[in-house]
């Protein structure tokens, strides 16, 4: 029987789209967040707080990227750095004091405190049922 070199062609095309995402997922591999935890961040005397009942703490400044942590309301956060996107969405790269945990999180949800390291506004609580 013949071997037709058309059909082998499209064969091998087929298993290198198959493959293809596969070798790219391996290749983009992203390393763990870091965590950083120690008297600087314990003892740091002012800072930002989260406002929201949570704040997803993300590995990039992206809602498509998986959350690492969760941030309650009312923790301590200090911003190490800012990301605008551009349709003017503001991501900011935290460190939660309490437990290091270091990631991105949407610049809106967080607050600062109503004195330094003071407690800040009281946080939203769900409605009541009706």
């Amino acid at each position: 029987m013949p071997v037709h070199v058309g059909r082998v062609t499209w064969a091998a095309l087929s298993l290198l789209v198959l493959a293809l995402p596969a070798v790219a997922a391996v290749a983009d591999h992203r390393p763990s967040p870091e965590r950083r935890t120690g008297p600087l961040l314990a003892d740091a005397p002012h800072g930002w707080v989260v406002a929201a009942s949570a704040v997803n703490v993300r590995s990039e400044h992206s809602v498509d990227e998986p959350v690492t942590g969760l941030a309650g309301c009312g923790e301590r956060v200090e911003i190490v750095d800012t990301w605008i996107s551009p349709v003017g969405t503001r991501w900011s790269r935290i460190v939660v004091v309490r437990s290091g945990l270091s990631g991105w999180a949407l610049r809106s949800l967080l607050g600062r405190p109503a004195r330094p390291a003071g407690p800040a506004e009281p946080c939203p609580t769900a409605p009541p049922d009706q």
